[in-house]
C-alpha cells in the first residue's frame, strides 16, 4: 500500500475532508488530493512529520509492509492471529529517520529557546 493511500486511510478514519487536513498541513488541497491518488510522489520529510505528528504515527507505518495474518474459521465466528510485520527496507533506513527526527526535535527545542531570549531582548514598551 502507497503511502497517499495509508495518509487518506488516515484523514478519512478522522472524518476530516482534504480541505480540512491541507489546512492543517499548510499544503494546497490539490497536493494533497495529487499525494492520496499516488500521482505526487515527492514528499518531503518536513511534510511527513506533520502527518505523523497529526496521526500520532511514526514514519515506520508509511514504509513499505506486509501485514500476515492467520485466520481460522470457528463454529461461526473468525479467530485470528497476527504474526507481526515484515518490512521490506533496511533497518539502516529506519534508524536514519529515526535520527532525522530526534534532529529535529532538537532544533525545535533550540529555535524555542532562541526565540525566547530574543523576546527577552526586546525592551518592553512604557504604559
Amino acid at each position: 500500500m502507497n503511502i497517499g493511500i495509508k495518509i487518506k486511510r488516515l484523514r478519512e478514519n478522522k472524518r476530516m475532508s482534504q480541505m480540512e487536513l491541507s489546512t492543517i498541513l499548510n499544503i494546497s488541497q490539490t497536493k494533497l488530493c495529487n499525494i492520496e491518488s499516488n500521482d505526487d510522489k515527492m514528499i518531503d520529510f518536513a511534510l511527513m512529520d506533520k502527518v505523523c505528528r497529526y496521526f500520532e504515527v511514526g514514519f515506520d507505518y508509511f514504509l513499505n509492509e506486509k501485514q500476515i495474518n492467520k485466520v481460522e474459521k470457528n463454529d461461526g465466528g473468525v479467530v485470528g492471529s497476527n504474526f507481526g510485520t515484515i518490512n521490506n527496507f533496511p533497518e539502516s533506513i529506519l534508524e536514519q529517520i529515526t535520527i532525522l527526527i530526534e534532529d529535529n526535535k532538537s532544533k525545535a527545542i533550540k529555535i524555542e529557546e532562541l526565540e525566547k531570549k530574543i523576546q527577552e531582548l526586546i525592551p518592553n514598551p512604557a504604559p
